[in-house]
């Protein structure tokens, strides 16, 4: 019994991994990135509606519900990711964090949970309305490769 405790263990904790590490944080406040951004992402229609934008929201650590007990904290976003898996369009919730690549320029990492697995996407500020950067899918079946997202008109 006790040799199935470290595997138990180990099993665990890859289950509590969470995709790409995240930049280093952003240096001072994130732009207001609220708004809807549409581009393609692996040649297929992809839409990022950012709903909500905040200054202190957790990535990891230790939460309990809603409220995060520890773990590092930066400025981030939540709203809705959609893109095109199998031909189909499919809409799911998304979160995502600022950070700086290094050079400066402004990152987003957008994470979504979809029906059929995670979707993550690396995004760099172009422009003041421009992301371009590349994403995967956990699922071989989802969409990886390049994307490029254009803020449109409120």
């Amino acid at each position: 019994m006790r040799h199935l405790i470290p595997i138990v263990v180990a099993m665990w904790l890859a289950g509590c991994a969470v995709g790409p590490p995240l930049p280093p944080p952003a240096s001072g406040p994130a732009p207001d990135m609220i708004g809807t951004w549409r581009g393609t992402w692996a040649g297929e229609p992809l839409a990022l509606l950012i709903v909500s934008q905040t200054p202190d929201s957790g990535y990891a650590g230790i939460s309990v519900g809603a409220y995060q007990l520890g773990g590092p904290r930066r400025p981030g976003i939540s709203g809705v990711l959609t893109s095109t898996i199998r031909d189909e369009t499919v809409s799911s919730r998304a979160e995502g964090w600022f950070g700086n690549d290094a050079t400066g320029r402004l990152l987003l990492l957008v994470q979504s949970e979809s029906p059929a697995g995670l979707q993550y996407l690396t995004l760099a500020r172009l422009h003041r309305d421009q992301l371009a950067g590349s994403g995967e899918s956990t699922f071989t079946w989802g969409p990886r490769g390049p994307a490029e997202l254009t803020r449109q008109p409120r």
